[in-house]
């Protein structure tokens, strides 16, 4: 009997196949791509796109495409959706590897087995596809049997000694961003993708880290909804929910930034690393497109992210409505790392990472593109407000609780505004 069986489901696939060969249909994962090249337009009059070899790599197979000549890599990169879609599309038959099938238990009878069967069948059916494109010279197409996991809890084992942070996972390893290297950082994303919760995975990762070294300043234009449980820790030194507050938080930074550059100057020091300085004071904006029509406040974001990484200032720009107004060429042009949740247009995404992209990411929580020289597709940690309060519960100042330390510093300011006391710990 299981001869037979076994001899059924090896003749419907061969059977398949025959069908799918006669009628002209892809038959395996190469032959589709080569089909959607063509129907993509993607090929010239006299020559095509050409597999010119395939290895397995983990979790699926990589395929290296040679390119007709006249034939933009960019356009394809920025259209892999064609590609993907192309590959998950599904034919009236069931295409299958019967190696599949070696997993099934017979021994436990026959009801048992064909339930597995159909499992399998349903799985591959199911089963979508994921690719990554990319180009050196011949386009490499990385095709995943798998998606990219939607669900990443964050662990103590993401935390590091200095100042790497993660940022999240890709398929083939954990992604970090260096603070050091690359001292500022733009987050950006529709809401409800993940935005604001990275931020504070960034602020809860750097406290733990380094909680002697590290301070803030943290302005939420949000209405203080997404920071207000750092409020009081002892290394926030400045808090804004405001514009008005924000813009004299911000002043406060950039004359604390040229003292400090001044001082490195006279001591014949290029930055703060070469001085041995430890400390690093992260200025974080959310919603920072809301300054965006206040020049006098974009001057100085400017000047923050130009001459901040000497300083030990490190800026980090968020805002879920990106655009040309509202991230600048200027601040673009001195961030090198960025990370894109979900955005609704191509030109939102040209905006952030100068290239599209975001707008074709799933609309899973968490999803982002994160680019330094390239873009890499990764699932950011999810980390639970309850498990942030626990994480910085024993940096809280208790005796700020109620948000007197503010309070104060606010009603040290002049009644113009222009001309407020800075207390700082030198």
């Amino acid at each position: 009997m299981f001869v037979e069986i076994g001899t059924t489901v090896l003749m419907a696939g061969v059977a398949g196949y025959s069908y799918l060969k006669t009628n002209g249909g892809a038959t395996n994962e190469g032959e589709k791509i080569q089909r959607i090249f063509a129907n993509a337009g993607w090929n010239v009059r006299d020559a095509n796109a050409r597999i010119h070899r395939k290895r397995k790599i983990e979790g699926g197979v990589e395929y290296v495409v040679q390119l007709p000549l006249g034939v933009s890599s960019r356009k394809i990169i920025e259209n892999k959706a064609v590609i993907e879609d192309g590959l998950n599309v599904r034919g009236k038959y069931f295409e299958f590897d019967p190696r599949d099938f070696l997993t099934v238990e017979w021994a436990e009878g026959l009801r048992p087995a064909l339930e597995q069967i159909r499992k399998i069948i349903t799985e591959q059916r199911t089963k979508r596809k994921e690719i990554d494109v990319t180009f050196d010279g011949m386009l490499c197409i990385k095709v995943y049997d798998e998606p990219l996991t939607d669900n990443l809890p964050w662990s103590d084992a993401y935390l590091t000694k200095g100042w790497r942070v993660i940022v999240g996972k890709s398929r083939s390893s954990d992604v970090y961003h260096n603070f050091e290297k690359r001292p500022h950082m733009i987050v950006a994303g529709a809401t409800g993708f993940g935005k604001s919760q990275f931020l504070k995975l960034l602020i809860t990762s750097l406290v733990r880290q380094k909680p002697t070294d590290v301070s803030f300043t943290l302005i939420d234009l949000k209405g203080g909804t997404a920071f207000q449980r750092f409020r009081n820790m002892t290394q926030v030194s400045g808090y804004a929910t405001g514009p008005e507050e924000a813009l004299d938080e911000l002043k406060a930074i950039q004359r604390r930034m040229s003292s400090v550059l001044r001082k490195l100057v006279q001591n014949g020091h290029e930055d703060v690393i070469e001085a041995g300085i430890p400390d690093r004071h992260f200025v974080i904006i959310d919603e920072a497109a809301d300054l965006s029509d206040n020049d006098e406040a974009m001057e100085i974001i400017t000047d923050l992210s130009r001459q901040g990484r000497g300083a030990g200032v490190r800026l980090i720009y968020a805002t879920q409505y990106p655009t040309n107004e509202t991230l600048p060429s200027q601040v673009r042009q001195n961030i090198g790392g960025r990370v894109c949740f979900v955005l609704e247009t191509n030109a939102a995404s040209r905006a952030v990472l100068d290239e599209g992209g975001a707008e074709d990411l799933p609309e899973i929580e968490g999803r982002a593109i994160y680019r330094r020289v390239k873009n890499v597709i990764i699932q950011t940690p999810y980390i639970t407000n309850k498990e942030v309060e626990r994480q910085v519960k024993p940096h809280i100042n208790v005796k700020a609780k109620g948000g007197d330390r503010f309070e104060q510093k606010r009603s040290e300011r002049t009644e113009d505004r222009k001309h407020p006391l800075i207390v700082e710990k030198v």
